[in-house]
């Protein structure tokens, strides 16, 4: 028992997540969670008071699960660029198919906690990404680019598709809009964009959440171990 609860941190981030993209964030509630992992719900308020601070956490994993992808992409010249454009058009088509992945999402951009993890997390990658093109910038000044590009992405995700503005097109203009914050040139901005969405971003929007419950798993299985040495 003693073992279990060491562990318990972990066990609900891995059970939170399961239930958000089984339920979306709004109908996921951490009495449900309480009730599949059996433990009071006293135990779960201690490690998270709230659903909100559950959700911060499972970002910060999701970071960490990102992160992984730029690291085998870091030799190649724009492929950090490319992978990070991806990954937006990538999230905006599982949004597009999946409500409680769009409810998940659009959560994860308006609850505070959260957006302060998604804002802190992309202004350290976007110096990588976009640092050389706009080597002359302080840290204050991509702080203040990821306030208006988290923003950006907030209007992509939450966009409905329209006659007048198809998917297509307004992802590739959050794109476009993105690149000119970071002052990618008009050339590069158009051919990456290009390369972007030729890619099978759909199939591997459909993976992607899966293999990240598999990663959350395998955390949830080491910490486990850890605390039984």
């Amino acid at each position: 028992r003693k073992k279990k609860t060491s562990n318990t941190k972990y066990e609900i981030i891995q059970c939170a997540t399961e239930l958000f993209l089984e339920k979306g964030y709004t109908d996921a509630y951490v009495t449900t969670i309480a009730k599949k992992l059996q433990i009071s719900l006293g135990n779960l308020t201690f490690w998270f008071p709230t659903k909100e601070h559950i959700l911060a956490e499972m970002l910060k994993e999701l970071c960490a699960f990102q992160a992984q992808a730029d690291a085998k992409e870091a030799d190649k010249k724009y492929s950090l660029l490319i992978e990070y454009l991806f990954e937006l058009a990538m999230f905006a088509s599982v949004c597009k198919e999946n409500h409680n992945i769009e409810d998940l999402v659009l959560a994860a951009y308006t609850h505070p906690l959260s957006l302060g993890v998604i804002r802190a997390n992309d202004t350290e990658r976007a110096k990588k990404v976009f640092g050389e093109f706009c080597p002359e910038w302080t840290d204050a000044e991509f702080v203040q680019a990821e306030n208006v590009v988290s923003g950006i992405e907030y209007a992509m995700f939450m966009t409905e598709n329209t006659e007048i503005l198809s998917f297509e097109q307004r992802v590739t203009s959050c794109m476009d809009a993105i690149l000119k914050i970071y002052e990618v040139p008009k050339e590069i901005r158009k051919d990456i964009i290009v390369e972007v969405m030729a890619r099978d971003y759909q199939s591997r929007g459909k993976l992607v959440f899966e293999n990240f419950c598999k990663y959350v798993g395998e955390k949830s299985v080491e910490e486990l171990q850890k605390t039984a040495k």
